[in-house]
Parts: structure tokens; C-alpha cells; sequence
């Protein structure tokens, strides 16, 4: 048996074959350029020499392309006494059931972006997360996509998902998150259905900077500063004049008690009182 090293590989290599597919790879990597859109499937990231691809374009490619994928969960760790989560997932592509390639992903509790919250909460978020890195690396794979865009994603504050994660000494301190959740969220003036309100939930969730944690609570204590009327003042204002008066006594100036409250059994109207 001869022994099989790269220089025999090349020297076996069909190279009118080759020349044609590393035309095909060219052309399929100018359509993906052509198709994948900036900012929403991919994103140039201030300090890399390439665009990261996000799961949007990953997903785009996987169509375009005819493959399925499936993931299998190679190991993971489910700590409810420590709140300490971990997955590494792994994505398998295929085409009529033959598979093409694989990628790998995996997340955990501990990174930064998550060190600030609860692992308990975020359990599903780090599956998904393990998910979403191991279709990646498995998109770049088959169709060889390495030379144009990176995942290379843990420095840059962006996500799979390109999604913003601000790094660590960026992220809201816990006293601002707790005045958020203490003196907003808990606030029964606090409405969800609101956008504003909404986007407060979704940064507690994935990332809020200091200075937008600022920004929330300048929009609902106020800031006579920068003359802003807090929104809990404007909300108490507005529940001061919704609500209905509550029933109280009658009091008459010349009288030396109050009349009963109306829904006393007893309470007689001052007009049928008898003389």
C-alpha cells in the first residue's frame, strides 16, 4: 500500500476539473453576494478584516443551496443549584437524506455577555445560541464561504443572530438594573404593551448598556436637567383623573357631626331628613 500524502493528492488532482470547480465556487460566492443583504444577513464589524455572517444569511444559503438541517445536542450541563448552563450542539446538513457536512457550536452561562443575568432565565438562550453558531460554522463549511465572511463573533459584541452585546464594562450596573426592576418594571403605573416598555424587557434580557439604562431612568423618574417630565408623574397624573372619586361623608357647615357615608344602611339623604 503506497503511502498517500498532499503532494500525491495534487499530482492525482483532475486539473481540468479543479479549474471548473473553483470557477463554480467563485460564481456561487458572487450570487451570495449579490442575494445575502448588508446589515440584515451578514454585518462589517469595526476591527475585522471581514463581514460575520449572521443566522438570517446562514438560513439564505441552506435555501439556496437545497439543504436540511438537523442538530444533535453532544453535551450539555443543566446546573439548578449553581444556575451554570452549557451546550454544544451539532449541525448536520444534508440532500435527499445524504449528509454533505457538519458544523459545531457552543454556549455558555459563564461568557460575558451573559455574566450579568440569571442563568436560571436564560436557559433556552444558551441552546439557542449553541443552535445558532453550529448552523453557522456549518453554513461557511459547504460552500466554502471561509474567504468571505468570518464567525468569529465572541470580540466583536455581535451574535450569531447579529444581534448587539455590548462588551462587559459597557453593560448597565446592577444598582441601574435594579432601580429598572424595582422602581419601573415592578411600578403597577407600568404598562408592557407598550413599545417603550417592551424594549425595556428585551435589553434587561439580552444586554443594556449604562448609557441607555441611564436614558430609561431619566424617561421615567425625569431629569430636571435636561427638562424631562418623568413618565411615572405623567401616568400618576393621568390615573388621578380616571379614577372615580371615592365615596366619602357628607359634611354640612352648620352641623356639629358629618352625615353617614352613602352606602351606610343607615344614611338618609339630606333632602328627605325630617325637620
Amino acid at each position: 500500500m503506497s503511502d498517500v500524502n498532499s503532494l500525491s493528492i495534487i499530482e492525482n488532482t483532475d486539473m481540468t476539473s479543479f479549474k471548473a470547480t473553483m470557477s463554480k465556487i467563485g460564481q456561487f460566492q458572487r450570487l451570495v453576494r449579490e442575494n445575502l443583504q448588508d446589515g440584515k444577513d451578514y454585518g462589517t464589524i469595526p476591527g475585522t478584516s471581514k463581514p460575520t455572517l449572521y443566522k438570517p444569511g446562514a438560513e439564505k444559503i441552506l435555501m439556496l443551496m437545497g439543504l436540511q438541517s438537523t442538530y444533535e445536542i453532544l453535551d450539555s450541563t443543566r446546573d439548578f443549584k449553581e444556575g451554570f448552563f452549557q451546550y454544544q450542539v451539532r449541525c448536520t446538513l444534508k440532500k435527499n437524506e445524504m449528509i454533505i457536512t457538519q458544523g459545531l457550536g457552543a454556549c455558555n452561562s459563564k461568557e460575558k455577555k451573559y455574566e450579568r443575568q440569571s442563568g436560571f432565565n436564560i436557559d433556552n438562550t444558551i441552546l439557542k445560541m449553541a443552535k445558532k453558531r453550529s448552523q453557522v460554522d456549518a453554513s461557511l463549511t459547504v460552500a466554502s464561504l471561509s474567504e468571505i465572511f468570518t464567525q468569529d463573533l465572541e470580540d466583536t459584541g455581535i451574535d450569531a443572530e447579529g444581534n448587539n452585546n455590548p462588551p462587559n464594562n459597557d453593560l448597565a450596573t446592577l444598582p441601574q438594573i435594579n432601580l429598572i426592576k424595582t422602581q419601573i418594571i415592578a411600578s403597577h403605573l407600568f404598562k408592557p404593551e407598550t413599545i417603550k416598555d417592551k424594549s425595556i424587557l428585551d435589553l434587561l434580557e439580552n444586554g443594556m448598556t449604562k448609557a441607555k439604562a441611564s436614558e430609561i431612568i431619566s424617561w421615567w423618574k425625569g431629569d430636571s436637567k435636561k427638562f424631562i417630565i418623568g413618565e411615572r408623574l405623567k401616568r400618576e397624573t393621568i390615573e388621578k383623573e380616571t379614577k372615580p372619586a371615592k365615596k366619602g361623608k357628607l359634611e354640612v357647615k352648620d352641623d356639629k357631626a358629618p352625615y353617614p357615608v352613602e352606602d351606610d344602611e343607615d344614611y338618609i339623604a339630606p333632602d328627605s331628613m325630617p325637620e
